[in-house]
């Protein structure tokens, strides 16, 4: 009887959609709005070069332990890579994302109006940090679905826990592995909506019963990522995606405490665009409210603690455990923290309506204008830059196709590098030091990313591109790219007549004077 009742969770789901279909409804016109021009571009972007050029080509996500989304990419038959199919399941998924979280949420708690469920589910879905995720177009569904994944985890797991129901948990267990296997930042995830379940059913459950909670949530989470460890470690032979980030290992820890200090200065102070203002007012809100428990309801004071307290640590969590910031793309933990604590707070004062009710509605409101404003600006600012390398592009092609008559059998230098072309709008590399800030000719040259041979890393960059508008020229050695670099000392830069030459044995265009 008890696995009969594994299907309720999608029984439950389904019935929430059918009962809120005008959430439903405005859910799926916010996310076409804000992320259906973003999903349906073909423009280039980071690492795509290497998927569309060699179809059924698994990158190197079985070196970087990747499993699930290797499976996954078979599984629907996108091994192919097809961005089209790419980008409506990521805008399906990322709907139905919306809709359990809401469902999820509101099975803990008590039932919200239409336009609190819609706030919050929009303060989750539309985060800055989306931006720079969503850049890796190729991987864009399959982490979407990582994070619905994460979501049905977490019901099974309540559900083992309120019944004592193994196969629940076995579940649970299973969905938690797969989607640590899809990305790895989804083991931060998990943590917060565990934590996010704490904080939601505390006050339902004793002393004893929070204490049994807790240990269920911390042995389930070993359990997960020792499951996933063995897995990475037996079949792949690898969990090096961690541990070359691991700042710990670098031999100045004065210098890893301090980068991560000001790591998270930036994000509670909002000094970062990805960073919005959403997270700094939530920190302020929750300590408001532990004074008023610990002033008022100090019995409850210690579980408050535990649940808002590790919400709001959670973000950083990541970072502290590696010793490295984490990257923007990485972040997915910020948005559901700051939708929760969002929601949790007006909860509170749901029931009794009033003026407090309404602050907490306008506040979201402002949080999800922020938030979108900033996210679309970086989209648009994306946008401008992949017009103009494309049209840079075609330029290069044709000058190379008359100095080359070989019909591109020689290979191609690039020396040095282009920045990228924005107009005032736009954010500058200062404001949102990104991949998205960066044009395709000048990959190797980002700040913070050191390349070894950059001028080689760099042309295999651009030609990688050129190959995907269907253009194909071959990749030189390191000894010819330090060859043509010196080579092209006395050429003009890019633009320039003089910019494009042919050296005999191979084609040197050069871009600027240094690197």
């Amino acid at each position: 009887m008890k696995a009969k009742r594994l299907a309720i969770p999608f029984k439950e789901l389904s019935q929430y959609m059918r009962e809120h279909l005008l959430l439903g409804y405005a859910v799926a016109l916010a996310v076409l709005l804000v992320y259906a021009k973003q999903a349906f571009s073909t423009d280039f972007y980071i690492d795509a070069e290497v998927i569309l050029n060699h179809p059924q080509s698994v990158y190197n996500w079985n070196e970087i332990g990747r499993f699930g989304l290797i499976a996954l990419k078979y599984l629907i038959g996108n091994n192919w890579y097809n961005p089209y199919l790419e980008a409506v399941l990521f805008l399906v998924f990322l709907w139905l994302l919306g809709m359990s979280f809401s469902y999820l949420i509101s099975s803990f708690c008590a039932k919200n109006a239409e336009s609190v469920r819609f706030l919050a589910i929009a303060i989750f879905l539309f985060f800055p940090t989306y931006a720079d995720q969503f850049m890796f177009r190729f991987q864009s569904f399959e982490v979407v679905f990582a994070m619905f994944l994460v979501v049905l985890a977490t019901r099974y797991f309540y559900m083992a826990f309120a019944e004592r129901n193994l196969p629940a948990w076995m579940l649970a267990v299973f969905l938690d592995v797969f989607s640590f296997g899809i990305y790895q930042s989804m083991v931060s995830l998990q943590i917060c909506f565990h934590i996010a379940l704490w904080l939601f059913l505390m006050e339902s459950h004793d002393k004893r019963g929070r204490t049994r909670l807790f240990i269920s949530e911390v042995l389930h989470f070993l359990v997960s990522l020792c499951i996933y460890g063995i897995i990475v470690k037996l079949f792949f032979g690898s969990g090096s995606y961690l541990s070359g980030q691991m700042g710990w290992f670098s031999g100045d820890i004065s210098f890893v405490v301090r980068n991560l200090l000001a790591y998270i200065k930036r994000v509670l102070f909002s000094m970062d665009v990805f960073y919005p203002i959403t997270y700094p007012v939530c920190v302020c809100a929750c300590i408001g409210l532990l004074v008023w428990v610990f002033l008022r309801r100090r019995q409850m004071g210690w579980a408050y603690l535990i649940g808002i307290g590790g919400m709001l640590a959670s973000p950083f969590f990541l970072a502290l455990a590696t010793g490295t910031p984490s990257p923007y793309r990485a972040q997915c933990m910020l948005p559901f923290v700051c939708a929760v604590l969002w929601l949790f707070i007006t909860s509170g004062f749901e029931s009794r309506g009033g003026v407090r009710l309404a602050c907490c509605i306008a506040v979201g409101c402002v949080f999800v204008i922020c938030q979108t404003s900033v996210l679309l600006r970086l989209f648009y600012t994306q946008d401008v830059i992949r017009d103009a390398d494309a049209i840079t592009a075609v330029q290069m092609i044709e000058r190379i196709q008359e100095e080359d008559i070989s019909d591109g059998e020689k290979p191609v230098v690039f020396i040095g590098h282009l920045d990228a072309k924005t107009n005032a709008s736009c954010y500058t590399k200062k404001e949102a030091a990104s991949y998205l800030s960066y044009s395709v000719f000048e990959f190797a040259y980002i700040e913070g990313v050191p390349v070894d041979t950059p001028d080689y890393f760099n042309t295999g960059r651009i030609l990688g591109y050129f190959e995907t508008l269907g253009f194909r020229y071959s990749l030189p050695t390191v000894s010819m790219t330090e060859a043509a670099k010196e080579a092209g000392r006395d050429m003009e830069r890019w633009p320039a007549a003089g910019s494009v030459r042919d050296m005999r044995e191979y084609i040197v265009v050069k871009l600027s004077d240094e690197g």
